[in-house]
């Protein structure tokens, strides 16, 4: 059976949308190792999905500076981590788009698609990236589970968006880096669109519903 003609389309935001290199480039000049973004962003992650698992609210900001106390106290001492501390929402706020986002978010548009973001982190980043982009009037939905009991990939994360859009699962594809973020899409019964930005498919988990190499592609290569 063909899948339903996509009406919607969901956007993950961490590293989906945004480019974490500057954000590790800052922790290493900050005294942190290479690749100290990535393991800063799984233990959010981690914890993140704890929370959820047990229906605990959480909110992706306070989970941040915990992480990252964690990580920079093993290599700094207590007032460099204050610092960094203080610093990391602005860092974090500022992260830039990969270099396809723009135009791909303006070809769904353009093609008539309903587009939201759907990150696990603040609205406030997602608002402000779209504003960056010029894209802030241009109907693009800002929508997050910050501080709910259910964070992304839990089932009524995306469910619970689809019926604050009222939009039918079915006719919704939620494109993401993450293999677990399609794999809880695809879970509850919406299309699942993987843009790898590098990454490779875990071994044992479902095929994506489809896989991209660009934004602009989700378009180019049908919907």
């Amino acid at each position: 059976m063909s899948p339903a003609p996509v009406t919607t389309v969901l956007l993950d935001v961490n590293e989906t949308l945004t480019d974490l290199r500057p954000l590790d480039d800052w922790m290493r000049e900050s005294g942190l190792p290479a690749g100290s973004a990535s393991a800063w962003l799984a233990a959010v992650l981690r914890d993140g999905f704890a929370a959820s698992l047990v229906g605990l609210p959480a909110a992706f900001g306070p989970l941040g500076a915990s992480a990252l106390q964690d990580l920079a106290r093993e290599h700094l001492d207590a007032p460099a981590v204050e610092s960094l501390l203080e610093q990391l929402p602005a860092v974090v706020a500022g992260l830039p788009a990969h270099d396809d986002v723009e135009p791909g978010i303006r070809s769904m548009i353009a093609a008539g698609l309903g587009v939201s973001t759907l990150t696990n982190g603040s609205p406030a980043i997602a608002s402000a990236l779209l504003e960056r982009l010029d894209l802030a009037a241009s109907g693009v939905g800002v929508l997050s589970v910050d501080g709910t009991r259910t964070w992304k990939p839990h089932a009524e994360a995306y469910l619970g968006t689809c019926d604050r859009l009222g939009v039918l699962p079915e006719q919704t594809a939620l494109v993401a880096c993450h293999p677990w973020d399609i794999l809880g899409a695809q879970r509850a019964g919406l299309q699942g669109v993987w843009l790898p930005r590098g990454r490779s498919w875990p071994a044992g988990y479902p095929e994506p519903h489809r896989t991209i190499e660009t934004l602009g592609a989700f378009v180019t290569n049908g919907d």
